[in-house]
């Protein structure tokens, strides 16, 4: 885990790459912390998000449905996982799922990578980036 310094401390952060035995590539964690390490609370939001990849999906899904025919120029796959690749977990502030956090994934087909914000642990919006 490496921690990133800014000269206003306010913009601190950590950042792990991390592997889960049920995906195949490694991903990015982003946490705030403190200048000691991120907070247990933060630590313990990610355990939990990653614990269930698939259930993870879900919370996405639905928001990603919509932008995915336009971006990938085929019809939504029933298996995401040989689609969407885990690219980076951004933990809310002091692992509050009710914070703005988000999730990205690569998706292959589109050669682009899908966000997908949360505010009050709910997709708000979804930036297509690549």
């Amino acid at each position: 885990m490496l921690q990133f310094g800014h000269v206003d401390s306010a913009k601190n952060y950590w950042e792990a790459e991390l592997t889960h035995p049920t995906l195949t590539e490694k991903f990015s964690v982003t946490l705030k912390g403190t200048s000691e390490g991120p907070e247990p609370s933060e630590e313990l939001f990610c355990r939990t998000i990653l614990a269930d990849p698939d259930k993870l999906f879900l919370k996405c899904r639905d928001a990603f449905q919509h932008e995915f025919p336009t971006r990938a120029k085929g019809p939504f796959p029933s298996d995401w996982r040989k689609v969407f690749v885990l690219d980076g977990l951004f933990v809310p502030l002091h692992g509050d799922a009710n914070a703005v956090w988000d999730i990205c994934y690569f998706v292959k087909p589109a050669g682009r990578y899908f966000t997908a914000k949360f505010e009050s642990d709910r997709v708000v919006q979804v930036l297509v980036d690549g």
